[in-house]
């Protein structure tokens, strides 16, 4: 019978309630699709290292997934409470009519119950689908072959969802039968009766608050832009603090000084049901401020990640074109060669490749010879990250345009009193570039042992070694002889694979081999002490981070958006539930249904906007201080990634609101 009476209800209050069920649902399909891409690599021809990089990513999405589960819990329990709180009434009923408290709460957890199969079926099977779209995804990401379609399912994925959502069902569950165990009957019959009392009674408090939030935000604002994000540390978890309590102060207090200032303007106070309007608010604001607040940070967090994120993505797929000039490159410190050091351990370059060239980057025994030479006239703050102290490195000529032949490019002629600049780096941060630029235009001379060297007209910014980021920001190419009086700073030799062969399968191969040498000589720190990359470890740590940057960004920015959307919707479902009497009355002092319309659509907009209003000035913060550290690696295009993001939010965000406007005004007029 209970089973039969719970059916009913989740039957008859499916409309009024579709979104939690749609909610629930996305949640559990998302989830899925984020845990099963393990099982996406049967799909992918993929190296040691991509597969290696693909169970990173698997283990990090496990970790963020118990995270998301967590928030995912928090949305369900309030969701099921607040739904709970706003049945009092019928709860009442039920137990008038003789039922008692244990009985009431075994039909709430039969609720649940079929509300948690329904919606984990439904979520399991878009899942199922939706996943098998994201391995062609992940394939361009990783930017490898498809062997050929077949079905993908994750065993492993399917389970954990069941379990971690079978779980916050069963407390779910149990929180619902200690809600029912605390409600007493007066209380219950009356529900609709009782009006939610103000936590900040006296106006002018309000206001105060409402100033002390903004000094709160607007310090945090300062800090931050003033210090930066060099890394978490005490003043950066202050400046957090600071702006989170901002936040709740500013809508905690909103409510009393957003109707002190409407109410101060009488003309727009009085105009239409703008009166019944921001009471109404009024006393939403006044009794969800918490959970306006946590709505506010996660959509900032949303905006943030999604934004930021997606900018990476593209800088760091930028970098990878121009750090990657050679099939393999390794460099030790100090002098030696790697290709005898190789050959001594047995492994033969020549196996791989027809032709490699070994050279050496030099540091001159004149202590004068220091970037500052050339940045010392620049004070972009944007370069203060470079040491005018450290040394100006040297490259030989012939070794350059050796480098340079093995590239396909032409070299440079250069005389006995010309130097020429080099930068790697110029790509990823333009101040540099248009730094040295301007350096070479200046026509400085540049010192080395008391002797003037004319500067080559031509900044070089090919890169000369394979790895996964530039790594060579100024230095300076010269003839062989200048560095006569230098010591050996390091040492590096670049190769391409042999023209005969794939050269996918060769750095493959050359990557099994190298594991193999450093396990048989792991106690040899002379081999240890050769660090190398090839072109695909390269790709493949590129292509793991953008996965994670781009997964994780989606993942959780999707979860946030939703977790935001649908408590708001919940929260204007149940109060347009609670309100029908009141608006009824306004139906019979003469308000005809269009005025009703217009005044139920300006409260749920105004309701939805505050929040995110807020989160969009926080992004603007935030987006400023997280591009100028993107910046050191590279320019990032933040309007169109903003776009990108504004269009997200749009289509999720005011499905939610449109959705809830429709649903609220059947529930009113009905």
């Amino acid at each position: 019978m209970f089973f039969k009476l719970s059916l009913k209800n989740v039957r008859k209050s499916f409309k009024n309630y579709a979104l939690y069920f749609l909610t629930l649902t996305f949640g559990v399909c998302i989830f899925y699709i984020f845990n099963s891409i393990e099982a996406q690599k049967a799909m992918m021809h993929i190296s040691e290292s991509t597969a290696q990089m693909m169970m990173t990513l698997t283990e990090l999405m496990g970790t963020i997934s118990v995270f998301v589960s967590i928030i995912l819990g928090f949305l369900i329990v309030y969701a099921n409470n607040f739904l709970i709180r706003r049945r009092k009434r019928e709860i009442g009923i039920y137990m008038i009519l003789g039922m008692e408290k244990g009985k009431v709460a075994k039909i709430l957890a039969a609720e649940t119950f079929i509300i948690g199969i329904l919606s984990l079926g439904a979520g399991l099977a878009a899942g199922v689908f939706l996943s098998q779209g994201l391995s062609v995804v992940t394939a361009k990401i990783f930017d490898v072959d498809m062997i050929g379609y077949k079905f993908i399912f994750s065993q492993e994925a399917f389970l954990k969802t069941i379990v971690y959502f079978g779980i916050i069902f069963l407390i779910v569950m149990a929180m619902s039968i200690i809600s029912v165990s605390k409600y007493k009957l007066i209380d219950l019959v009356n529900a609709d009766k009782q009006n939610e009392k103000p936590k900040i009674k006296n106006t002018w408090c309000s206001v105060i608050l409402f100033i002390l939030s903004i000094a709160c935000i607007g310090t945090a604002y300062k800090l931050v832009l003033k210090n930066g994000i060099k890394m978490f540390d005490k003043r950066l978890l202050f400046e957090i603090i600071l702006g989170s309590i901002g936040t709740f102060l500013f809508f905690a207090s909103l409510s009393g000084f957003f109707l002190k200032v409407i109410q101060s303007n009488k003309k727009l106070y009085l105009k239409g049901l703008n009166m019944f309007i921001l009471r109404q608010i009024n006393s939403r604001i006044n009794s969800a401020h918490i959970s306006m607040s946590l709505i506010c940070l996660m959509l900032f967090f949303t905006i943030g990640i999604l934004s930021t994120g997606l900018g990476m993505t593209d800088v760091m797929n930028k970098s990878y074109k121009e750090s990657t000039p050679y099939d393999v490159s390794f460099e030790k410190e100090g002098e030696g060669s790697i290709y005898e050091k190789f050959k001594e351990y047995g492994l033969d370059i020549y196996k791989y490749t027809d032709e490699y060239v070994e050279f050496s980057m030099y540091q001159h025994e004149d202590k004068n010879l220091t970037k500052g030479q050339i940045l010392k006239n620049f004070n972009d703050k944007k370069l203060e990250w470079i040491s005018d102290e450290s040394p100006l490195y040297l490259i030989k000529v012939s070794d350059y345009n050796k480098l340079m032949k093995l590239q396909g490019k032409d070299g440079i002629d250069l005389s006995q009193n010309q130097v020429a600049v080099f930068s790697d780096y110029t790509e990823a941060v333009p101040e540099l570039r248009a730094a040295l630029m301007e350096f070479i235009k200046m026509k400085h001379p540049i010192n080395i042992s008391k002797k003037d060297y004319e500067v080559y007209p031509k900044l070089l910014t090919d890169a000369v070694v394979t790895g996964p980021v530039s790594n060579i920001v100024v230095a300076i190419v010269v003839p062989d002889d200048v560095t006569y009086k230098s010591s050996v700073f390091n040492t590096m030799i670049s190769f391409n694979c042999n023209r005969s062969s794939n050269s996918f399968d060769a750095q493959d191969k050359l990557e099994k081999e190298l594991i193999s040498l450093d396990k048989k000589y792991n106690d040899k720190k002379d081999l240890m002490m050769i660090e190398g990359a090839t072109k695909n470890v390269v790709k493949s740590m590129l292509a793991g981070t953008n996965a994670i940057i781009a997964f994780v960004g989606i993942y959780l920015g999707l979860i946030f958006l939703i977790t935001s959307a649908a408590i708001l919707a919940l929260q204007q479902l149940s109060e347009a539930a609670d309100n029908r009497s009141r608006y009824n009355i306004l139906k019979k002092v003469g308000s005809d249904d269009k005025l009703i319309n217009r005044a139920l659509f300006k409260q749920i907009a105004i309701y939805f906007m505050m929040p995110l209003a807020l989160a969009c000035v926080h992004s603007v913060v935030g987006i400023k201080v997280a591009n100028d550290i993107v910046k050191t690696m590279g320019h990032i295009n933040a309007i169109g990634n903003i776009i990108i993001t504004a269009v997200l939010i749009l289509v999720v965000y005011g499905s939610y609101f449109t959705a809830t406007y429709f649903s609220s005004k059947r529930i009113i007029l009905k």
